[in-house]
């Protein structure tokens, strides 16, 4: 394999580019628009002309190069979107892709990576979270709570006031239009917010979605929705959000964007959201953001997941002299990866049989099979020197089977892990559940949450659901550690069943999926994940950060490894389930300061 500063996607697109396979416009693995129709596989109608040759990437670069390495990108005539310690995110023609081998500095180029969202009683004795807050009389007052996610409903009551005016100080709109591989913001204020609610200059719909309102409103909601009785955990605290099309490069300039806002004020960001793309080891782009803008009074928590069940992970060994063979089932018709991380210094060959017997080369082109378009990308990764083989498969026959074979000439560490995405589940048939924890959650200065059933029926008023026991860990929720065994997720809080704010218009408003769900007032909905626990503590940590400002995230888990529930179901220890146990909410405001 050959050391590359692209990832795998960018590789493969420079690959077809610099062979003449495809034109100027960029042509995303994902989609294979141009290549469709080139073939005569598609029409135009099907796969329209993407409208820009630009895309978006992410440069992780060295520290004392960002000056330079911004010049360059602004007399190439790219546009700079976001700027920082450590990662560079701009829009560039994706005919100058191979110009950037030649730029200093420059450790890895990503391209864009679509994350997932993670989608009583939590307040409870099972936290001890009302009977602390009401102890200690804290709000969140003064502090913000930014939620980066697929929304923010702007008019819901639970985020406005008793004046009703908006609480939300920030609402900014990541927009990609259709053909496009670059994102737009515009971004409104509080001004504009109260505006809107009072009947004036409308604004973009809040959350077409729902996820990220449901977030908002457990982090920070005031409960005026229903009168008090599901109120969130932070409902003093200032709150900004993003609507995102969850990219990550969006989520990366949402980061920034906050926490420049917040000014001097602590501030608590919440992701409900991950992607299993990469490395798992603390190195990508936004990873190295998360690393880079926390710190006392900046704080990021992370959902760990919610594909603890969902047969997405394989690991094994490598011995010297054998074949060592990953075995993968097609379960997404359309578009899938599988993405494999083998060790710095171990000998390798490779090779891809699809169908059982039809060998493809590892090139960076996708080849057409008797079972769909496979391609493959080999690269040595520049950052952490591992050997990077993702397969792509497109328009796939479902349970077709993949293997990789990987012939070991000689091992050094011998440890291969691989994942699968960004939708299919039960893809190795020899899975293994641990390692299913996502990126960002993977960094070590995010904070990670796991999910324990807080509530064992949707309503309450309901049956409870079979199989479900208060205080064990859902059967969702992702397992660590991270690739290299740093120990995530760190706490595990309230994700089954939690009652929150529901978007006026959404999908989870409409959606005859989530009808059972859904309160009869209209209002307020109960679901379930990783999603729901994470903005727990982001609201407990925003009450945290009130009383002490400055809290940085070591601290904040060295008083969550002090305080927490541990339990035989726990665990007495840190474990790639619970973390190192259940939040007690009570215990941490108790906790000495």
């Amino acid at each position: 394999m050959e050391k590359s500063i692209f990832d795998s996607e960018l590789i493969a697109m420079n690959t077809r580019l610099q062979a003449g396979l495809v034109n100027a416009a960029p042509v995303s693995l994902e989609s294979l628009g141009t290549q469709m129709r080139d073939a005569g596989v598609a029409t135009e109608e099907e796969m329209p002309e993407p409208e820009s040759s630009e895309v978006t990437i992410k440069l992780i670069i060295k520290p004392d190069s960002e000056s330079s390495i911004n010049d360059w990108l602004v007399s190439a005539g790219c546009e700079i979107v976001s700027k920082g310690a450590s990662v560079l995110v701009a829009n560039i023609d994706v005919a100058q892709l191979a110009d950037l081998e030649q730029v200093e500095g420059i450790q890895r180029v990503e391209a864009s990576r679509r994350l997932e969202l993670r989608m009583e009683d939590a307040r409870g004795p099972i936290t001890g979270a009302d009977t602390a807050i009401n102890t200690h009389s804290l709000s969140g007052d003064g502090v913000v709570v930014g939620v980066i996610d697929s929304g923010v409903d702007w008019s819901h009551q639970d985020f406005i006031d008793p004046a009703n005016g908006s609480r939300i100080e920030r609402f900014i709109h990541a927009q990609r239009a259709a053909g496009s591989s670059t994102s737009t913001y515009n971004t409104f204020d509080n001004n504009d917010i109260d505006n809107a609610i009072a009947g004036g200059a409308t604004l973009p719909s809040g959350d077409p979605n729902g996820h990220g309102t449901h977030c908002a409103g457990i982090a920070a909601g005031n409960g005026r929705a229903s009168s008090g009785q599901h109120t969130g955990i932070a409902s003093g605290a200032t709150i900004m959000g993003m609507r995102s099309n969850l990219f990550d490069d969006e989520i990366i300039t949402g980061i920034r964007d906050i926490f420049s806002a917040a000014g001097d004020r602590p501030a608590v960001i919440n992701l409900s959201l991950g992607g299993h793309w990469g490395a798992h080891d603390g190195t990508s782009a936004i990873e190295n953001v998360i690393a880079a803008e926390t710190g006392p009074g900046r704080i990021i928590v992370v959902a760990a997941g919610n594909e603890g069940g969902d047969h997405i992970h394989w690991n094994g060994d490598l011995v010297e002299g054998q074949v060592l063979s990953i075995d993968a089932l097609v379960q997404d018709a359309q578009f899938q990866f599988i993405d494999v991380w083998i060790p710095r210094g171990d000998d390798v060959d490779l090779e891809i049989d699809v169908g059982g017997g039809a060998i493809v080369p590892i090139d960076g082109r996708y080849h057409v099979t008797p079972h769909g378009r496979v391609g493959g990308v080999a690269r040595i990764d520049p950052i952490n020197n591992d050997q990077n083989v993702t397969i792509f498969l497109d328009g796939c026959t479902i349970g077709t089977l993949v293997q990789l074979n990987i012939s070991a000439n000689s091992v050094t560490q011998g440890f291969v892990h691989a994942w699968a995405g960004p939708r299919a589940s039960n893809v190795f048939p020899a899975a293994t559940n641990d390692y299913s924890i996502g990126m960002p959650a993977t960094e070590d200065r995010a904070i990670s949450v796991a999910s324990f059933v807080s509530r064992d029926r949707i309503q309450q008023a309901d049956a409870p659901i079979p199989g479900l026991q208060v205080g064990d860990l859902s059967a969702f929720s992702s397992l660590g550690p991270t690739r290299y065994n740093v120990q995530k997720p760190d706490i595990a809080a309230p994700g089954q069943f939690i009652t929150s704010a529901l978007a006026s218009g959404s999908e989870m408003a409409n959606d005859s999926r989530y009808a059972r769900f859904r309160d009869p007032s209209g209002e307020l909905i109960s679901i379930q994940g990783t999603s729901m626990a994470t903005p727990f503590v982001a609201g407990v940590i925003a009450l945290m950060l009130e009383r002490e400002p400055n809290l940085d995230p070591a601290e904040i888990k060295q008083r969550f490894r002090a305080t927490a529930t541990r339990n035989t179901t726990t665990g007495r220890i840190w474990n790639n389930r619970f973390g190192v146990g259940r939040i007690d909410v009570a215990a941490l405001l108790d906790y000495p300061n």
